[in-house]
């Protein structure tokens, strides 16, 4: 499935989506004058949801991809902005920037078989691994 041109294909539209949404909120954090300080120190708070891994690789894929979902950070944003509350918007924005930015580096909703293996592709080990073995099978390493 990973060496599919259209895969490669679709992943650059998935990742351009992100460099617009990423784009956008950094837009929205300085129209709406955010606090740039809360921005930058909720953007990692969103990989908490790693800690679904300690229940299995089935449970923590399904914890973290409700942490990587856009449905949340919206619904955090549209109270915010209802709310007419900076540090809610803020931090509905840092969210949705930190899910962009994983996928614009290619970081997904990740697959319940490991945490190495994503809806974009394998990261980490496993892709360097995937690659080790690609190499190997090339028709010039063959003799």
């Amino acid at each position: 499935m990973f060496r599919d041109p259209d895969f490669f294909w679709t992943m650059r539209w998935i990742r351009a989506d992100a460099m617009g949404v990423l784009a956008a909120t950094l837009w929205a954090v300085t129209v709406t004058h955010g606090s740039w300080a809360w921005f930058f120190a909720l953007l990692l708070v969103p990989d908490l949801s790693m800690a679904g891994y300690l229940f299995g690789r089935r449970a923590g894929a399904a914890v973290y991809n409700m942490g990587h979902m856009y449905t949340w950070p919206l619904a955090l944003l549209a109270i915010g902005l209802t709310g007419k509350s900076p540090l809610t918007t803020t931090a509905g924005l840092s969210w949705i920037t930190h899910i962009a930015v994983d996928q614009v580096v290619g970081y997904g909703l990740k697959l319940p078989t490991m945490f190495e293996h994503t809806i974009l592709g394998p990261i980490g080990r496993a892709r360097r691994d995937r690659q080790v073995v690609e190499r190997a099978a090339t028709p010039a390493n063959r003799k």
